[in-house]
């Protein structure tokens, strides 16, 4: 019997995550021991969870952060509070706005289980939003493929052995989970469609889409520097009447990642529980 641990980081949105938490309950079995590890990122919205009718889950964990970070900062903070557990766990993290389907988790944590120096990705076979959106994704993949020479296609939701906290640099995600996976740890794909948020549209704008896109870049910012630098050659080599466009929109870029790597920078030094408030289990 395995113990598997579900990370869902949440900012207010109690009510996604009392309906996530009871199909969550439906769709797992009780052959293995499940437990909730909920990131509460400092909402001003008071906790509110609906717990009576979760016979399947046997713990609801809630840690409380001193001030708003973000998902990808929370979700660093819940593994490293993990790995200080130093417990045989399979590891889970998914959104609770409901866009990740409870009814995957069971075959996620299958293949985990049976790959277990893999993390497993989930990857969307399709996109709900509209043309601009789906076109500024593509667009995200392949400038980010360019740069880092990978092809960053999935999000937050995955799973894992505890084991792979070891490789997986928690600096790394505390910019952007899944560039932090793909920098550190080999992945075994999944593919499912992406579903509706069970509540209200995403909150979030155009302007957090392209800083999180940076964000995933810059975690492969020797890569750029170095592609940067060839790129730069290449000009030189080749001269053309754009060079000089091609020099400045080379400049800004990397100027763009270094601001966004220093916004988000955390010293080394700095305990990652140090940003926790407080723990409760419900």
């Amino acid at each position: 019997m395995s113990e598997n641990i579900i990370i869902i980081p949440i900012y207010n949105d109690w009510k996604s995550l009392n309906k996530l938490l009871l199909e969550i309950n439906r769709s797992i079995n009780n052959s293995d021991i499940y437990k909730i590890l909920i990131v509460d990122d400092c909402s001003t919205i008071d906790c509110s969870i609906e717990y009576k009718n979760l016979d399947k889950i046997q713990e609801i964990k809630i840690l409380s952060l001193k001030k708003n970070l973000g998902s990808q900062k929370s979700i660093s903070i819940a593994l490293n509070y993990l790995k200080n557990l130093k417990k045989n766990l399979y590891i889970t993290i998914m959104d609770g706005d409901g866009e990740d389907n409870p009814l995957e988790i069971e075959q996620m944590i299958n293949v985990a289980k049976l790959n277990s120096e893999y993390v497993v990705t989930s990857h969307r076979k399709d996109r709900n939003e509209n043309f601009f959106i789906k076109f500024s994704y593509k667009v995200h993949l392949l400038i980010s493929f360019i740069l880092t020479w990978q092809w960053v296609s999935f999000g937050n939701f995955s799973s894992f052995s505890s084991n792979n906290l070891t490789k997986l640099n928690l600096n790394d995600v505390w910019y952007a989970h899944s560039a932090g996976v793909l920098k550190n740890c080999k992945i075994k794909k999944l593919y499912a469609s992406r579903q509706k948020r069970y509540f209200e549209n995403s909150k979030v704008n155009f302007v957090q889409l392209i800083e999180h896109s940076f964000r995933i870049i810059s975690v492969f910012y020797k890569r750029v520097l170095i592609n940067s630098m060839l790129a730069m050659f290449l000009i030189w080599i080749f001269p053309s009447k754009l060079d000089l466009i091609f020099y400045i929109l080379i400049f800004l870029l990397n100027l763009i990642i270094t601001f966004v790597k220093i916004k988000n920078y955390k010293k080394a030094s700095i305990d990652l529980n140090s940003y926790i408030k407080k723990v409760r289990v419900l």
